[in-house]
């Protein structure tokens, strides 16, 4: 039986003209017209219809959209001692920016980053959950360094927070942390490092935990790549299409997330397509280990395509396991 799961973020405007529009919130706040308690219930009130349109699209295993967050690395920038947050960069090869962390000083743990926000999509899920974290390597390599000069010493810093943040999600149950790291893909002569620090970090959770690649190749990481301390791969077969040959020629003993839909395009995949796909996959590892996925995030796309991209991904998903 596969299983479908979504990457991390989520659309945070809505089509539906009829619910609370969080970016004319943010505006509104900004402008001193609505107060913080305002803005946070139209945070609330996106976040649960986020998940609510995720459980009744029929997706297995859910986030909270990440709506809080502009980015992959600033939310962690502000509860880590050591780093302040300076101008935007281009994200990957995307359209969309991030505020690039600035290292001062040593980096050490300051506040908890993702555990309010899991307790409370806990709280309003029927859902298994996931928590989205980003990779070590992957924080560093968006951060300018002011003061390591030493990228294996900065990764390993980073990976002692990301611990604390692991395990305390651990102590509060979550079911799933995944770990996006697609610098990887860009420095495959660094997966040693990140070998490392995903010892570090993932030693003694009971919590599954998920490695997952997006916006570039597996090739040159395989079979290192299947051997790291996580419990799942997760792998963008859209941006690369060779990396599906990558994995199947691969000896997987893991469980696989397989990203086969494209989040950052607005055409809807071919249902019959994706289905083969997926039945290849199946010759060779067990369907119990395999999960599909959007290729990364659906905040590239309008909301109205990303539902309908989650919708395809069950429906795809019940037709297989029927």
């Amino acid at each position: 039986m596969i299983r479908t799961t979504v990457v991390g973020n989520y659309p945070k405007i809505s089509s539906d003209k009829n619910v609370p529009n969080l970016r004319n919130a943010l505006n509104q706040f900004d402008q001193k017209k609505i107060s913080k308690e305002k803005l946070e219930e139209v945070y609330k009130a996106t976040i649960l219809r986020v998940i609510k349109e995720q459980e009744d699209a029929g997706i297995d295993i859910i986030t909270d959209g990440q709506i809080r967050w502009d980015d992959l690395v600033t939310p962690f920038a502000k509860n880590i001692e050591g780093c302040e947050i300076n101008g935007l960069l281009r994200f990957f090869n995307n359209n969309v920016y991030y505020r690039k962390p600035v290292i001062k000083s040593r980096i050490a743990f300051k506040d908890y980053t993702t555990l309010e926000d899991y307790k409370s999509a806990k709280a309003n899920s029927f859902k298994k959950l996931k928590v989205v974290l980003p990779g070590p390597l992957t924080w560093a390599k968006l951060s300018l360094d002011e003061h390591y000069k030493n990228l294996r010493t900065l990764v390993e810093d980073f990976s002692q927070v990301l611990r604390k943040e692991a395990q305390r999600l651990d102590q509060e149950g979550v079911e799933y942390i995944q770990f996006d790291e697609p610098s990887l893909c860009n420095f495959p002569q660094e997966i040693g490092l990140v070998k490392e620090s995903l010892k570090i970090i993932t030693s003694g959770l009971k919590a599954k935990s998920i490695l997952f690649l997006y916006f570039g190749s597996i090739k040159n990481l395989t079979p290192e790549l299947l051997n790291l301390a996580v419990d799942i791969i997760g792998i963008d077969l859209v941006s690369k299409p060779e990396n599906l040959d990558a994995l199947l020629k691969a000896d997987v003993k893991k469980e696989v997330i397989l990203g086969c839909l494209d989040a950052r395009n607005t055409k809807m995949e071919d249902e019959k397509e994706v289905f083969k796909l997926i039945e290849k996959v199946a010759k060779k590892i067990p369907p119990e280990k395999i999960y599909f996925s959007p290729s990364c995030g659906l905040e590239f796309l309008p909301h109205e395509n990303a539902l309908k991209k989650i919708k395809l991904l069950s429906s795809i998903a019940k037709q297989f396991n029927s």
